[in-house]
């Protein structure tokens, strides 16, 4: 799992936000004069902890890694298996570690040493997980950021001692993490201890529970309708607590990596310039919201080691989409690797076509992006994209990658229709030619230069004898086959006369 903010922090913004403090019973939220949000329906409801590694016998014969492949430990390999499961393990030095997904170190995934201000764990966008307040959510149906209200929790008190536990719970959670098992109607409750969990299963046993959008109950904005679907209509997705139309916020890592910094979304239709490309799909849907680069200030730290201005540019239209998740990923290979520089980010569709770019490109998603590390090879720099869930383009100066696999962020997007069709992506094709005694690959669709090529010739047993990279290949004497990865995205091979 991973994310929240910190109770003290949380305590404070509940209580700004919605004038009650954690501790102070809802009563009735049918009677509320305050308003209360939209029912979203009957959800699964789990639970999760920071694993210790005090609970784990044996032998500590596992290692484990951070994203620079620096070790961290040598634990119990249930130990391993836990904090990949739970998401967060403590240490018996006292050191928390999160999930950080996969690498190329000597054992992946790799995880990362947290700091004082992420004491239970690390959750999306940055998030400090916070024990009885974050939720881990599938996205799709609750945006990240938004604000819940559970009733069965309102006026439970939670196990443990304050300031963590000992209070009675307002019913009020954070959706700030997430998990592979979390899909569709199903939320997964941090409580911080596992002993928690035993304390509150023998207690209330609540395996299921009405959840509802977080409205004035929550966040002190007016409820918002769910979608048609009832999958992400609320008050606010990133934010936690923007409101819908002009007042709702997306919420990107920012400098301090908290994911608190939020920016305005702007809905302005479909504007002169921004026609999507059709059929749609899931996951190439035309966006509702976009950020106003006439409003937003682009010198706003968006990450750690990112600016927004990095990712979009005025001069490739007014509008711009860029997705927190995506913006997590960048500075996590920029943790990686070291210094990133992105060569082109978000483009309008407009602007996309006039440079020839691929119908369906993700530069127009806010989700994929031209960059080259420095001090790096460009064979590292495209490991580290494919171990961190990217999708890779490869070309001869630069990487293109990004994250077409992950659900686009419905803040953006809204959310998908139950059956869309789906949208060709057809553009990288290339083809294998002889050329005297060499061979070439013409290739088209790669549209943000030349594609690599990597060639490899093999003998009649099917053994490689040579390797290369370039625009023509000669094989050697013995070679009985070419073949010839182009751009990283298409392959081809041939059988030699």
């Amino acid at each position: 799992m991973t994310s929240l903010t910190t109770l003290l922090l949380l305590a404070a913004c509940t209580a700004e936000d919605s004038g009650r403090a954690p501790g102070d019973p809802a009563g009735n939220w049918e009677d509320d004069d305050r308003g209360a949000g939209a029912s979203l329906g009957t959800f699964e409801f789990t639970y999760y902890w920071v694993a210790s590694q005090t609970s784990y016998a044996g032998a500590n014969n596992t290692s484990f890694y951070d994203q620079q492949c620096n070790k961290i430990a040598t634990v119990p390999s249930a130990f391993w298996s836990a904090i990949k499961l739970e998401g967060t393990g403590k240490l018996t030095d006292g050191r928390v570690v999160n999930y950080a997904g996969g690498c190329g170190c000597a054992r992946s995934p790799c995880f990362k040493v947290l700091g004082a201000d992420k004491a239970w764990g690390e959750g999306v966008q940055g998030r400090a997980l916070e024990p009885y307040r974050s939720i881990a959510v599938d996205k799709s149906v609750i945006p990240y950021g938004s604000w819940m209200y559970i009733p069965e929790l309102d006026g439970k008190t939670m196990p443990g001692d304050a300031p963590w536990g000992g209070w009675v719970h307002d019913g009020c959670v954070l959706a700030a993490d997430t998990g592979s098992a979390i899909i569709g109607d199903h939320i997964d409750f941090f409580v911080g201890y596992k002993s928690s969990y035993t304390s509150l299963i023998n207690s209330f046993g609540l395996e299921s529970v009405t959840v509802r959008q977080g409205g004035t109950q929550c966040t002190g904005q007016p409820p918002q309708q769910p979608a048609d679907d009832g999958g992400d209509g609320g008050d606010g997705g990133d934010g936690g607590g923007g409101g819908g139309g002009d007042g709702t916020q997306v919420c990107f890592p920012g400098a301090d990596g908290a994911g608190a910094t939020c920016l305005p979304l702007a809905t302005p239709g479909t504007p002169t310039g921004y026609d999507y490309p059709s059929p749609l799909s899931a996951n190439y849907r035309q966006p509702i919201a976009y950020l106003d680069l006439d409003v937003v200030d682009v010198n706003t730290k968006v990450a750690p080691n990112f600016t927004l201005g990095e990712f979009v540019s005025r001069s490739k239209g007014r509008y711009a989409v860029l997705q927190p998740h995506a913006v997590q990923r960048m500075q996590d290979l920029r943790n990686q690797l070291g210094g990133i520089k992105i060569n082109s980010g978000y483009r309008s569709p407009a602007y996309n076509d006039s440079i020839g770019g691929a119908t369906s490109s993700r530069h127009m998603f806010g989700d994929g992006f031209d960059w080259a590390g420095t001090g790096v090879s460009l064979t590292t720099a495209e490991h580290a994209c494919e171990n961190n869930d990217g999708f890779l383009v490869e070309y001869t100066t630069h990487v293109h990658c990004d994250w077409r696999g992950t659900s686009v962020d419905p803040l953006f997007f809204g959310a998908a229709a139950v059956a869309e069709p789906e949208l060709p992506l057809a553009g990288f094709q290339a083809s294998l030619q002889r050329d005297g005694d060499a061979f070439v690959a013409p290739a088209t669709g790669f549209d943000e230069g030349e594609p690599m090529r990597r060639w490899t010739a093999r003998d009649r047993d099917g053994a490689v004898i040579a390797t290369a990279t370039g625009e023509r290949f000669v094989p050697p004497a013995g070679a009985a086959h070419v073949d010839v990865k182009v751009g990283a995205v298409v392959e081809l091979t041939v059988a030699i006369d």
